[in-house]
């Protein structure tokens, strides 16, 4: 009997000698987002994404305690930055996600590479962290510019007048939409006859700009603009009455729900390609829609879904591992490998660590008293365009 007790002993100690430490530990997701600033209110949709994701989960992830530890970028790139390093030297983070800005990723991404912390970005589109800048240790749960907006270009070419004029925000994201967009709708025999590009943060008035691109006579006008500077743009493109003989086209963070409220009747009618709606009718977003509705007591919407994908991608790979994070190079092969269905579709990382999805043409309609998304047409499983990735 006492040999058995013995052994029974040895057992154990030895069983608690090769558990893995990590297992007991919390997973510590550093989270880069704005909440003041330009861009306060996209950030604080995604952290509600991202707060969701982790609830879904129950609050764990194969035997760990997820923890969110939010830092505000105030969607400076130097902000970032400083809050990355903070993230990762002081908090011991191990993976991060988060940054709507461009910018501030660019400055960021190098940094997280050089220290093999994963980063899953959840907004930020520049062409180049899917192209030219593309990184072992940085996915992208959102969309390049290219991704979202080539789609768009494609369509107007068929369905849309053949002049167009484009107004947009001066800052890198817009560039690139416009760029992508160009190259669908001229590769379809559209003709742009004029482009503006408005100081990004400092314009309130844009009737001078609204003015010049109607005299030339355009069939249609390309927009590009987010948070607040879309409610200023899209409510003024109406006002000097622009929208009844001119339609608009642009990036969905054209007329988001969370400002069809305060554009109102403003943003009817305005046509845009975007990788989730509210209304899509689907069994994962109908579940989806309704558990978010009733924790929030409000819809989800892009951002919030680009915030929940971003977490979700992580929790699926920290789950695969068996909640192992230690080993970074399996933990990146592990985010290379998620697979599944959400509220947005089919979802999965293509080989420069983009997310590949489907892109939905949306049209904003009255509903009720409401304006709402109406889905005309649809690019499934649209893979990113951009060129140039060259993974180390």
């Amino acid at each position: 009997m006492r040999l058995a007790v013995v052994g029974a002993f040895a057992i154990a100690l030895v069983a608690q000698l090769t558990t893995p430490t990590f297992a007991a530990d919390p997973l510590k997701v550093g989270v880069l987002m704005p909440t003041s600033g330009v861009f306060a209110v996209l950030g604080q949709r995604q952290l509600k994404g991202m707060q969701f994701a982790v609830e879904e989960a129950g609050g764990t992830v194969a035997g760990r305690k997820i923890e969110m530890l939010h830092e505000d970028t105030e969607g400076k790139p130097d902000m970032g930055l400083a809050k990355s390093r903070k993230l990762v030297l002081s908090d011991r983070v191990e993976v991060m996600t988060g940054i709507i800005s461009s910018a501030v990723a660019l400055a960021v991404a190098p940094y997280l590479s050089s220290q093999r912390v994963p980063l899953v970005i959840s907004n930020a589109s520049t062409d180049l962290l899917s192209g030219a800048k593309c990184d072992r240790y940085v996915f992208r749960a959102s969309y390049s510019c290219a991704q979202i907006t080539e789609p768009i270009g494609l369509w107007m070419a068929k369905h849309a007048p053949k002049n167009l004029y484009i107004l947009a925000s001066d800052f890198v994201a817009p560039h690139e939409y416009v760029a992508a967009m160009k190259r669908g709708y001229l590769a379809g025999g559209g003709m742009i006859v004029g482009e503006t590009f408005t100081p990004f943060a400092r314009t309130q008035d844009y009737g001078p700009y609204i003015s010049q691109a109607r005299s030339a006579n355009p069939g249609a006008i390309f927009a590009v603009y987010f948070a607040a500077e879309a409610l200023l743009f899209v409510k003024q493109y109406d006002s000097f009455g622009m929208k009844a003989k001119t339609p608009l086209f642009g990036p969905v963070g054209l007329t988001p729900p969370v400002l069809r409220k305060a554009q109102g009747p403003s943003a009817l009618g305005v046509i845009s390609p975007s990788n989730y709606v509210v209304e899509l009718d689907t069994p994962e977003n109908r579940a989806f829609r309704e558990a978010y509705k009733k924790k929030f007591g409000e819809d989800p919407e892009e951002f919030s879904v680009m915030g929940y994908d971003a977490m979700r991608f992580i929790i699926e790979a920290v789950k695969a591992r068996n909640g192992d994070t230690k080993d970074r190079p399996a933990l990146v092969g592990a985010i290379e490998k998620v697979a599944y269905s959400g509220p947005r579709g089919p979802m999965k990382m293509a080989k420069n660590h983009q997310a590949t999805q489907n892109v939905y043409i949306v049209k904003t309609v009255q509903k009720g008293s409401d304006v709402a998304f109406e889905v005309i047409d649809t690019y499934p499983n649209f893979e990113d365009p951009v060129q140039g990735c060259k993974l180390n």
